[in-house]
């Protein structure tokens, strides 16, 4: 007997259609995922289910974009999948927004009135207004792939929740091979108990 999952979350897309490389089609759409379920294989698959989606056109590619919320949208469905934002250049999720903030003389509290366009990476120093990219929340980064990988490829997978284990690695994910870097590690005093 198969079994319905308790909740779904929908995700909003644009997807785009191309044939040898130049654009033909473009729709915007929701798609449900149950949760724990594969975001990217349901996305693809609603992307093959759509009209424009036909194999009879030569070279017939298409791209994914996930739409995030803009700062003005209303509040979001309680069932809408959660996304974070993605450096476009190196695939951290340590970016960064400006803002303003102005003091409120009723609350006694600063508060933001003004989120500017600008993003900057923490990791790669990238910094653009258009510098984010918009993938589900558990999709799991380049560089916690790097941590994940240097945990393992060192044997100790527990270090991952070590601080200077995370800042080790926030520090090489852009300059070392996940090997040259498990020998800096492995070559330091971190990797000494203490």
């Amino acid at each position: 007997m198969a079994t319905t999952p308790d909740s779904t979350r929908l995700f909003m897309v644009r997807i785009q259609y191309f044939s040898a490389g130049e654009c033909f089609a473009s729709e915007t759409m929701e798609v449900e995922v149950p949760d724990g379920g594969d975001v990217s294989a349901a996305v693809h698959a609603a992307a093959q289910a759509s009209t424009y989606h036909d194999v009879r056109i030569p070279e017939l590619s298409f791209t994914v974009e996930f739409i995030a919320p803009g700062p003005d949208d209303p509040d979001l469905a309680p069932l809408a999948g959660r996304l974070k934002p993605v450096c476009s250049h190196c695939g951290s999720d340590s970016i960064v927004r400006d803002a303003a903030v102005r003091w409120d003389v009723e609350s006694q509290q600063w508060e933001v009135s003004g989120i500017y366009d600008c993003t900057t990476c923490d990791l790669c120093g990238a910094e653009s207004d258009d510098l984010a990219t918009w993938v589900p929340a558990e999709q799991v980064t380049p560089p916690e792939q790097f941590e994940i990988d240097l945990a393992a490829r060192i044997g100790t997978p527990e270090l991952r929740s070590d601080s200077t284990f995370q800042q080790f690695c926030f520090g090489l994910f852009l300059t070392h091979s996940v090997d040259a870097a498990a020998a800096a590690w492995l070559a330091s005093d971190h990797s000494v108990p203490r």
